[in-house]
């Protein structure tokens, strides 16, 4: 009986191990910061409150910031192309945000961010300086 209540500890101390081990694993997402060929890192994301919590730790790092949503509702949008052209009108970054936030680390300079989505576009200019995050909001009305 004794080697029993042991197996059946062993047994219960692993299913428990296995649980937090799980539960950890799922609480932490991360999201990879991507880099274009001009050297531009990136990352974008935040669909789900494990992903809000990824950029959010993130933000702080990058001095562009992008979201994406609805007019009034706030609802957010994914599957947004996003453009950004340096004032040499050379390309920076070419590509289609997963989910509502995108976050760049820029140079200091002139911007022009161009975000497109169902077939609308809206163009945006900032100007990214030492030490001051710029944020932008695009609102996208739906069709």
């Amino acid at each position: 009986m004794n080697s029993r209540l042991i197996s059946l500890r062993a047994v219960l101390a692993l299913a428990i191990s296995a649980t937090c081990t799980f539960a950890i694993a799922q609480e932490t997402t991360i999201i990879k910061p991507q880099t274009t060929p001009s050297g531009i890192e990136y990352v974008s994301g935040g669909i789900g409150d494990r992903q809000q919590d990824a950029m959010n730790v993130m933000r702080k790092d990058y001095n562009l910031r992008l979201t994406f949503a609805r007019p009034g509702s706030g609802e957010y949008l994914a599957d947004v192309r996003v453009m950004i052209e340096n004032a040499d009108n050379a390309k920076v970054l070419d590509t289609t945000s997963p989910g509502p936030l995108l976050f760049a680390k820029l140079p200091p300079g002139a911007y022009r961010i161009t975000a497109e989505f169902e077939g609308q576009r809206q163009v945006k200019k900032a100007t990214i300086q030492d030490g001051q995050p710029k944020g932008l909001v695009y609102r996208f009305a739906k069709k």
